[in-house]
């Protein structure tokens, strides 16, 4: 979210990206924490699909679901920050990108002043009858310095375009980790292929039952 009229500081990110959202489910008010009037909603009237995460981690018992109806007035600040909302301080990562273009940038520009000496060096012997033999060597350092400065003038503006990359992935998203051990894993997959076996003997069993 940006404030409008004013430079953006600090961009404050809500995530609904654990709602599965169908045309049969489609996304509401309620999902974002409001009723049909504007109301904040209580949790017992959110839907299920929206809260049903929260409610299964054993550490939110007895505390309200951090909805966006919820936070929105907290945004941009540590009482805004939950599972579900961020804050990126925007400001601050230009200020570190400008300082990590800098020396590229830098280097760009001594490179490109060196290209216009050996320019003015390739104008003089193209005059002097004498410097012929110079000359394809003195145009190939001057292509290998213009190459070199089209780098250092990329890599400055990669880190610029990152610093732009905005993509709303959240830093607080729980990742479920399966700690099984291999053995642990082999043992479940033979289980359920003979869940599978049953379920297919009994299927065939149907079949061949007289209609």
């Amino acid at each position: 979210f940006f404030t409008k009229g004013k430079t953006t500081g600090k961009i404050w990110y809500y995530d609904l990206t654990h709602v599965k959202v169908g045309k049969k489910t489609p996304v509401t008010l309620a999902h974002f924490g409001f009723g049909k009037n504007g109301e904040i909603l209580g949790d017992s009237l959110l839907p299920a699909s929206l809260t049903a995460p929260w409610k299964e981690d054993a550490n939110n018992q007895g505390k309200p679901f951090p909805s966006f109806a919820r936070m929105l007035a907290k945004r941009g600040t540590v009482k805004g920050e939950s599972p579900y909302s961020w804050t990126i301080d925007f400001a601050a990562r230009r200020a570190q990108a400008r300082k990590e273009m800098q020396p590229h940038l830098d280097e760009a520009e001594r490179i490109k002043a060196s290209v216009i000496t050996l320019k003015e060096e390739l104008k003089g012997l193209k005059k002097d009858k004498e410097g012929n033999g110079k000359i394809a060597a003195l145009e190939s350092r001057i292509r290998e310095h213009e190459k070199a400065a089209r780098d250092a003038q990329s890599k400055a503006d990669d880190i610029d375009a990152a610093c732009f990359d905005l993509k709303a992935v959240n830093p607080n998203a729980i990742v479920k980790t399966d700690d099984r051990t291999p053995a642990m894993i082999i043992e479940n997959i033979e289980e359920q292929g003979k869940i599978v076996n049953k379920a297919l003997e009994r299927l065939k069993l149907l079949l061949e039952e007289p209609k």
